[in-house]
C-alpha cells in the first residue's frame, strides 16, 4: 500500500528557532546539569515555583515501532531518528533496564535522572530496524507483546481500521454513538477518520467493541496480505531475547482494560503473560496497559495484576517518575513524534526540569480527543 507523506503541523518559527540553538550550542547541557539539582515544580491553580531536587527521577520512553512503510499506517518514526535518538540517551543519560528501574523505584537509594526504553505491540520494526540500532548502542529494552498477533502474524484490530479506512469509498457513512458521514479524499482524511473512530471504540464494553469491529470488518473485507506480516514472529522475539531484550505481556488482543468484565480481564493478564513465559522460555512479570490512557487503565486493579504475577504496569500517562511512585501505574512519555534530534533532546530535558503529570495536573482534560500518533494506541 503507497503510503502518502505525513506532514506534521508547524511548530511555531521562534520555538523551533530555540529548540535547535540551545542543542547546537550545547546550552541544553547546561540545562540537564541545573535540572539534576533544581526543579520548576507544578502547583495547580498557581504559578510554578523553582525549588531543590529531592530525590532520583526516571523517564520512560515509549515506541511502538521503528520505520516508515506498512502497518501500523499512522505511525512512522525513520531508523536515522530512532538512531540518534538513541545515541543521544546513551551519551547523556543512565539508560536502565525496565527491572533496574522498578528496583530502583521500590526503594533503593539513588539520585540522578535514568532513562528505560519500551516499545509495545511487537510490530515487526521493532525487530528489523530498532533492535540492531538498541544492539549497536548496547542499550537494554523492553517490548511488551500483544500475543494474539504474535501468535497469529495477523494485524491488531485497530490496525485493521486504519487499513479498512484506505480500503473505503471517498464517502463513508457508519454508526458510531450516531450514524456519521466522512469524506475520505486523501491518505490524512483517512487516517484523521480512523483515529475517531478508534477512540470512540474504545468508550465502549469490549464485547460492544468487537461486534462492531466484526460488522466493519464483513463491510470493508481485507486481504490476507493486507494484514500479515504486521507484528514480529517469536523466533525474531527468541532471537532479540538472545540479544539482551526482555519481554513483557500487553494482553492477548489489546483490548481496553477499564472496559473489561473481570473474568475477561484476568484471562488477557493471565493467558499473555503464560504465553510469552512458554514461547520465550522466560518468566515474565511488567505489563503495559493498551492505550493506557487514565479512561483506558481504569482503577482498583491491582490486586489482579498481582494475582497474575506482574510486578510493574505502564501506563501511558504523560510524566516522570520518583521512587515510592505506583509500581501499577508508571508513567511513560511518548517520543515518537519529535521531528528531529533538537526537539527529541528539549521534550526529555524539559520532561526532568519541569515534571508535569498528565493525571495529576489535568494538563489533558479528561476525555479531550488525543491526536493522531503512535499514542494514540
Amino acid at each position: 500500500m503507497h503510503r502518502e507523506t505525513q506532514s506534521t503541523p508547524q511548530q511555531d518559527s521562534w520555538k523551533q528557532a530555540v529548540t535547535e540553538s540551545l542543542y547546537r550550542t550545547g546550552a541544553l547541557r547546561v540545562v540537564q546539569r541545573l535540572s539534576q539539582s533544581y526543579e520548576l515544580r507544578p502547583n495547580v491553580g498557581h504559578r510554578p515555583h523553582w525549588r531543590r531536587v529531592r530525590t532520583a527521577k526516571y523517564a520512560i520512553l515509549t515506541y511502538h515501532r521503528v520505520g516508515t512503510e506498512g502497518v501500523p499506517l499512522y505511525c512512522t518514526l525513520p531508523s536515522q531518528t530512532f538512531e540518534r535518538q538513541m545515541r543521544y540517551i546513551a551519551t547523556n543519560y543512565r539508560v536502565l533496564s525496565i527491572g533496574e528501574m522498578v528496583a530502583e523505584l521500590s526503594g533503593q537509594e539513588k539520585s540522578g535522572q535514568a532513562v528505560a526504553i519500551t516499545f509495545d505491540d511487537g510490530y515487526l520494526g521493532t525487530y528489523l530496524e530498532a533492535y540492531p540500532i538498541l544492539r549497536k548502542y548496547n542499550l537494554p529494552v523492553t517490548v511488551y507483546l500483544s500475543t494474539c498477533a504474535i501468535e497469529t502474524g495477523e494485524a491488531l484490530w485497530y490496525d485493521r481500521i486504519f487499513l479498512g479506512f484506505q480500503k473505503a469509498p471517498s464517502q463513508l457513512t457508519i454508526k458510531l454513538d450516531t450514524p456519521r458521514t466522512y469524506s475520505l479524499k486523501s491518505f490524512a482524511d483517512r487516517i484523521e477518520a480512523a483515529a475517531g473512530v478508534v477512540m470512540y471504540l474504545r468508550s465502549l464494553p469490549d464485547s460492544e467493541r468487537q461486534a462492531w469491529c466484526r460488522e466493519f470488518d464483513a463491510r470493508i473485507p481485507l486481504k490476507s496480505e493486507d494484514t500479515r506480516g504486521a507484528m514480529m514472529t517469536w523466533e525474531q522475539a527468541r532471537e532479540m531475547q538472545k540479544g539482551g531484550v526482555d519481554f513483557g505481556a500487553h494482553t492477548m488482543t489489546h483490548p481496553v482494560v477499564s472496559r473489561l468484565q473481570t473474568e475477561d480481564l484476568r484471562r488477557e493478564l493471565s493467558e499473555s503473560k503464560r504465553l510469552i513465559e512458554q514461547r520465550l522460555n522466560s518468566p515474565v512479570d511488567s505489563f503495559a496497559f493498551p492505550f493506557g490512557k487514565s479512561l483506558d487503565c481504569g482503577y482498583g486493579i491491582n490486586h489482579i495484576l498481582t494475582s497474575c504475577g506482574f510486578r510493574s504496569a505502564m501506563t501511558s500517562i504523560v510524566g516522570i517518575n520518583e521512587p515510592g511512585v505506583d509500581l501499577f501505574r508508571i508513567r511513560r512519555l511518548g517520543v515518537e513524534s519529535s521531528p528531529n534530534i533538537a526537539h527529541f533532546a528539549f521534550q526529555l530535558q524539559r520532561a526532568f526540569m519541569y515534571p508535569e503529570d498528565e493525571e495529576l495536573t489535568g494538563s489533558r482534560a479528561q476525555g479531550q480527543p488525543e491526536e493522531v500518533s503512535c499514542e494514540t494506541t
